[in-house]
């Protein structure tokens, strides 16, 4: 599709109910036949679905893995030939079912299928559990066969009755009040239990668990948001902090993990928190000098969409999607991590290395700062032109 194709696809405008024009009674016909074949396509993806949980069944019975690359390149191929032979778009009917197996992976995960018989269930508090993350975790337990109890702002069992009743403790409160409440909790733990964070800084949690308590200790932190609409192949760090000699809890942590399809990444805290300071502390202060610059320039937001080009486009999702979050949340993130300082430095350093070559109206130097970034990301960039390209495709077919 051509550049100017998507950008009229990007940029358009809904319509006035009143500027719409009569619609003939025969499209009104063909609309109402397609809906009826919608609908009947979605009654087989309810099917579908069934037996997708059939075969969660007979993959726990003989102790198979949720995923099966061999079977899924099978399915992919078989129906590309399909849409060879139905007139069909295959790269659109292959996007289509790349997102069904997401969604049948994640089924048969949250139906227990890699999950070992003889693998113990636990009861676990989740000190914040009515959270976004807290919430999400408690159902990850749940859906594992552990029995799971919350404690929250409005809930009246308080923290401490709950680390002091649970087998394994998770703390999925915000960022500036951890501390505090793994301190508090800390003592209440039993020395066998488990004790676990999902913060997203991980020096100080994990050195602050073991201080505070007796018992065993493993920080994580989720490479995700609560809000995603999988679980499959999403991200998670591992940090173990303490394991008491014959405990069990790093397996079956893992196994829980592994078994609801999370991807591990093992890391220690200070290999966590140098690359958190890039991934997050540096990605969004970039964002959020972006948009304080915009919104300082005051040009509408709707006057530059006239003239968007895709890239503008998603950077501007990003962006403006930034700051419908919290400012809390986010400056927690920034002003938690250790290397906060180094970050700002080099950024600010960046900006002056770039606007000195702007203002001066130095190409040659311009293009030197522009070669020493296509050397650091080397091969990278031919992937990042790749999935880019698809990025913008699958913004287009949204519309």
């Amino acid at each position: 599709m051509a550049l100017r194709s998507r950008h009229l696809i990007l940029m358009s405008e809904p319509i006035s109910p009143d500027e719409l024009p009569e619609i003939p009674e025969e499209l009104l016909q063909l609309r109402q036949e397609i809906d009826d074949i919608d609908h009947q396509v979605l009654e087989l993806l309810a099917r579908r679905k069934q037996k997708v949980g059939g075969v969660a069944t007979v993959k726990k019975r003989h102790a198979l893995k949720v995923r099966d690359r061999t079977r899924e390149s099978e399915i992919l191929a078989d129906r590309r030939i399909c849409c060879s032979r139905l007139g069909l778009h295959s790269e659109m009917v292959e996007s289509l079912y790349r997102l069904l197996l997401t969604e049948s992976r994640d089924h048969q995960a949250a139906l227990g299928t890699e999950l070992p018989a003889d693998l113990p269930s636990r009861r676990i508090a989740v000190i914040g559990g009515h959270g976004a993350m807290g919430s999400l975790f408690a159902d990850l337990f749940r859906e594992l066969g552990n029995e799971v109890i919350v404690s929250d702002l409005d809930t009246d069992l308080s923290p401490r009755e709950a680390a002091a009743s649970a087998d394994a403790i998770l703390v999925s409160v915000p960022i500036r009040s951890t501390l505090e409440v793994i301190r508090d909790i800390g003592p209440s733990c039993r020395e066998d239990a488990l004790l676990l964070d999902v913060t997203s800084t991980k020096v100080d949690p994990v050195r602050t668990m073991c201080e505070a308590s007796a018992c065993n200790v493993i920080g994580t932190h989720p490479m995700f948001g609560p809000g995603v609409n999988t679980l499959q192949e999403q991200r998670i760090a591992v940090v173990p902090g303490r394991i008491h000699e014959g405990s069990d809890w790093e397996h079956w942590l893992r196994t829980c993990i592994l078994a609801r399809g999370l991807t591990i990444i093992d890391a220690t805290a200070e290999e966590h928190d140098r690359s958190m300071s890039i991934v997050q502390v540096l990605t969004h202060f970039s964002t959020e000098v972006l948009g304080l610059a915009m919104a300082r320039l005051a040009v509408p937001v709707e006057e530059t969409l006239k003239f968007a080009s895709p890239v503008y486009l998603i950077e501007l999702l990003m962006t403006a999607r930034h700051f419908c979050q919290s400012g809390e949340l986010y400056g927690s993130i920034h002003m938690a991590n250790p290397n906060r300082k180094a970050i700002v430095d080099a950024f600010n350093e960046s900006i002056e290395s770039w606007r000195d070559t702007v203002a001066n109206e130095d190409q040659a130097g311009f293009s030197a700062l522009f070669d020493e970034c296509n050397a650091f990301f080397g091969t990278f960039g031919e992937r990042a032109m790749e999935q880019s390209g698809h990025l913008i495709d699958r913004l287009v077919e949204r519309g």
